[in-house]
């Protein structure tokens, strides 16, 4: 029953997370060319600034689905409700404090970064809409728990769909019939963020309706444990986007706002890549927290090794593919590039891919710290990795030619460093097993990984890329071997039969509906 859900909640996401990627594909080159590379960098440097105005909101929230989801495990109604009103609470307060805050930034956002007179108002237009998201934002963030709680994220997924075709719905009536302007992205994210509070209520009415906010049920309590536990997770993410957050906002400063755009197009992809990371981690969550509130460790072990595995299997062809076929690809969905700036796309896109090739196999680790709430000693580690890799691309920028490629690469080879050296092995002492019980594993993948860039690249020579007919029929003989060679490689027996008896199933009850 447990794989069953997983496979639900990990299918539904994917699809879901195609859909998005689906929908940055035709519009990506569309607003480029609409709107110039230094325009769309905005787009990506205003979520950024979002980010950062996040950070002080995760000490509370990071940790909320967590405690929520283990004491409804437990059976702790009035635990788990003392944390769910809590936290609604809370984001009250911390929507307020945004709304200054952002309020601040705003009017002084000519004096934070170099804005092209142009578009100087479409820019301040699209800040404020970001800003306005996240306040929306963070108000509906604890209705999003009852999906993970209930290890019902397939719900999840099919309101991510209905969101995104929403969003692109009005992109296209947006910039077919108006005046072409960067914000009509913002508001796009707008429309969905409601959409999605929205619905998240009724979902938690149907699948949780033991979950109530009640502002008697407001403890402080509760508020101080969650952000002793969220205080790492804010170290964390501060971390992060010291390490591969500022890539934008250093190109602004040190290089321009034309390097700015064209990083921020190179890095749609990886963006992506990491976006459906996030979602194949969260549908992990939930079974994880349960094994571990039940103490259940051999079982929880042989589940990460399983999610590890279907990591690989997943992500390990949409990753070489960008690596091996990625100038082809970017050639043409960016025909008004010209072939040099498409070369560097490429090589820009291959350095942000570093991080991705280490998280595509050991991403599952970074959940394993959530789900045990040991968050200290990675927490320490990144952020003196991460301060470590700002000091060093700030150099490389002062004494080196190296450019927009130094503060691409930089973060990416430190991140890889970190998720092979230390991750692997944290996770194991986090669940108090010997050190090396994941690294059989990780190092699986890396092989499976590998032999799939020398498959693709012997693979290359024979297919045909010039056109996007060319181009889809090369991808699917492509996808289809390396998927076969991820499935003979990384899965033993069992999984295998686990898998085609899951498939025979679906097909079977497909067939007695038809």
């Amino acid at each position: 029953m447990r794989k069953k859900r997983l496979f639900i909640n990990l299918i539904s996401n994917i699809i879901s997370f195609i859909l998005q990627i689906g929908i940055s594909f035709l519009l990506t080159p569309i607003i480029v060319e609409k709107v110039g590379d230094a325009a769309y960098g905005f787009i990506g440097l205003a979520n950024n600034f979002v980010s950062y105005a996040t950070l002080f909101t995760i000490v509370i929230n990071s940790m909320a689905s967590r405690f929520i989801t283990l004491e409804l495990s437990k059976n702790n109604l009035k635990e788990a409700n003392k944390y769910y009103s809590s936290v609604f609470i809370m984001n009250i307060i911390m929507s307020s404090m945004v709304a200054i805050a952002s309020i601040v930034i705003i009017c002084n956002l000519n004096l934070i970064i170099e804005i092209p007179s142009n578009i100087q108002w479409d820019v301040y237009i699209t800040f404020s809409l970001a800003f306005i998201n996240l306040i929306i934002s963070l108000l509906g963030t604890i209705f999003s728990v009852a999906t993970y709680a209930k290890d019902r994220l397939d719900m999840s997924a099919i309101r991510t769909i209905i969101g995104n075709i929403l969003k692109a719905l009005f992109l296209i009536i947006a910039f077919s019939f108006f005046v072409p302007k960067i914000y009509y992205i913002c508001i796009g994210a707008l429309i969905v963020t409601i959409y999605s509070m929205i619905t998240n209520i009724r979902i938690t009415k149907k699948i949780a309706p033991e979950l109530k906010i009640d502002s008697k049920l407001y403890d402080r309590k509760s508020v101080i444990t969650l952000a002793k536990a969220g205080v790492w997770n804010l170290l964390s993410n501060l971390s992060r986007i010291l390490l591969t957050g500022l890539d934008l906002l250093i190109a602004n400063i040190f290089i321009g706002p034309d390097a700015m755009g064209i990083l921020s197009i190179a890095k749609t992809i990886p963006n992506n890549i990491e976006s459906l990371l996030g979602t194949i981690s969260t549908t992990f969550g939930p079974q994880f927290i349960m094994l571990y509130s039940q103490n259940k460790i051999k079982d929880l072990v042989k589940s990460i090794k399983f999610a590890i595995k279907m990591f690989g299997i997943i992500m390990i062809v949409p990753i070489v593919g960008i690596l091996v076929y990625g100038g082809e690809f970017f050639t043409l969905w960016l025909p008004s590039k010209t072939p040099n700036e498409i070369m560097q796309i490429q090589i820009l896109s291959i350095l942000s891919m570093i991080t991705y090739i280490a998280n595509a196999n050991g991403y599952i680790f970074f959940l394993i710290d959530t789900v045990t709430n040991k968050l200290k000693r990675p927490v320490l580690v990144t952020l003196f990795m991460s301060i470590a890799s700002t000091i060093t691309t700030l150099v490389l920028l002062k004494t080196t030619s190296l450019g927009i490629y130094a503060v691409a690469g930089v973060s990416s080879i430190y991140w890889a460093l970190k998720v092979f050296f230390f991750n692997t092995i944290n996770a194991a002492k986090n669940l108090r097993i010997k050190w090396y019980t994941f690294f059989g594993q990780f190092i699986k993948n890396i092989i499976c990984l590998l032999i799939n860039i020398v498959v693709f690249i012997i693979l290359k020579n024979y297919l045909l890329f010039d056109t996007w007919l060319h181009f889809a029929i090369s991808i699917l003989i492509v996808g289809c071997i390396g998927y076969a060679l991820n499935f003979l490689i990384l899965l033993n027996k069992d999984d295998k039969n686990a898998l085609l008896l899951y498939g025979k199933k679906i097909i079977s009850k497909f067939s007695i509906k038809n």
